[in-house]
C-alpha cells in the first residue's frame, strides 16, 4: 500500500477511535446525570387525567416548577425545603405555545394529606414534590404530569456555566450594587441574577409580583440559553451543575422527547401571574389570598393550551 494512503488510514482511524471515546464518555455522562436527578412521583398519572401524557407523541403536557431554597438552617429542627419559587407550566407544541402562571408563595392552601390551610410552599416542607403537585392540583383545579426542582442556591452556579443569560429588566430599581432599567437588556451573570430575583422591597422593584415576573423571565433567559448552540462547549460543567442542583420525575428519555418535540413551545412564552389580596390573618400569619374569579379563568385557559 502506497505509504501517503497507509498514513491517511492511520490519521483517519485515530479519530474514528477518538470520536467513539468522545461519543461513548457523552453517553456515559448524560444518563449518569439521568440517573442522579431522576426522583419519580408516588403515582403513575395525574389525578385529574385519564392517563398518562406520551411525550413520544408530542402530547401537550403540564409541568410545576419548584424553586428551593437551602434547608440548611431548618435540617436541625426536621424541616425539609420550601419552595419560595413555584411556576406552572402547560407546554403545547403544536399551537407553539406556554402558558406559564407564578404561584405566589405565601398563597394560602390546603396542604393535600395535612389536612391543614396553609401557605402553599410549606406543602413542599411537609411532604417534597409529592405533596407539594397535590397541594397545587387541589388550589388551581389542573393536572400537572411532571415536576422540576432546582436548589436556588446552586442557580447562580448554573447561570455562570452558561456564562451568563440574558433578559429586559421588568422594573428600574437598584440591588445589592446592581442597577436595573425598565425596558432594557441586560446580560446577567450568576450574582447578578440572584440580585435581579430576589429583590421586592427595593424602590421601584414591585414588591411580590415584581419578583415573580422576574423569576419568570430569568427561567426563560435559562431555557434559551440551554437550547443554543453555545451551551454545548459547557457541556461537561453544566452536567455537573444540573446533577447537584436539579431534580425530577422526568427521566434522561423524556427529557430528551421534550429537547427534540417541544422546543417550539419556547417561542411564545404567555407569562401571568394570580391576581388577590394578602393581610395578617387570625393566626398572626401572612397570606396570599387568590382572587376566585381570576384563578379560575387563568385555570381554563391552562387548561385549554393542553387540549382538555
Amino acid at each position: 500500500m502506497n505509504p501517503i494512503m497507509k498514513g491517511v488510514l492511520w490519521f483517519v482511524g485515530i479519530l474514528l477511535v477518538l470520536a467513539i471515546i468522545a461519543i461513548a464518555y457523552l453517553a456515559f455522562k448524560i444518563f449518569a446525570v439521568g440517573g442522579a436527578i431522576h426522583n419519580p412521583l408516588d403515582r403513575n398519572h395525574s389525578e385529574l387525567r385519564s392517563g398518562k401524557v406520551d411525550l413520544s407523541k408530542g402530547e401537550p403536557f403540564s409541568i410545576a416548577l419548584f424553586g428551593v431554597d437551602s434547608d440548611a438552617k431548618r435540617k436541625p429542627g426536621g424541616i425539609g425545603k420550601r419552595s419560595d419559587t413555584i411556576m406552572l407550566l402547560s407546554v403545547n407544541p403544536s399551537k407553539k405555545t406556554t402558558q406559564l402562571i407564578s404561584i405566589p408563595r405565601d398563597t394560602q392552601a390546603e396542604i393535600v394529606g395535612r389536612g391543614t390551610t396553609e401557605k402553599i410552599n410549606h406543602a413542599y416542607a411537609y411532604g417534597g414534590p409529592n405533596m407539594a403537585v397535590k397541594s397545587l392540583e387541589k388550589l388551581m383545579n389542573v393536572p400537572i404530569d411532571h415536576y422540576a426542582t432546582i436548589d436556588m442556591d446552586g442557580l447562580k452556579d448554573m447561570i455562570d456555566t452558561l456564562d451568563g443569560i440574558n433578559v429586559v429588566s421588568n422594573a428600574t430599581f437598584k440591588a445589592e450594587g446592581h442597577s436595573f432599567t425598565k425596558g432594557q437588556k441586560v446580560h446577567l451573570d450568576g450574582e447578578t441574577a440572584m440580585a435581579f430575583i430576589r429583590s421586592r422591597k427595593e424602590e421601584g422593584a414591585g414588591g411580590d409580583f415584581g419578583r415573580q415576573e422576574r423569576q419568570q423571565l430569568v427561567l426563560q433567559g435559562i431555557a434559551d440559553k440551554l437550547t443554543s448552540v453555545s451551551s454545548i462547549t459547557n457541556f461537561n460543567s453544566l452536567m455537573d451543575q444540573i446533577s447537584k442542583n436539579v431534580k425530577t420525575d422526568l427521566t434522561i428519555g423524556e427529557l430528551n422527547q421534550i429537547r427534540s418535540q417541544y422546543s417550539d413551545a419556547n417561542d411564545h412564552v404567555k407569562r401571568h401571574q394570580l391576581d388577590g389580596s394578602g393581610g395578617i390573618q387570625s393566626d398572626g400569619l401572612y397570606y396570599f389570598v387568590p382572587d376566585d374569579g381570576q384563578k379560575q379563568s387563568l385555570a381554563q385557559m391552562y387548561k385549554e393550551n393542553l387540549g382538555l
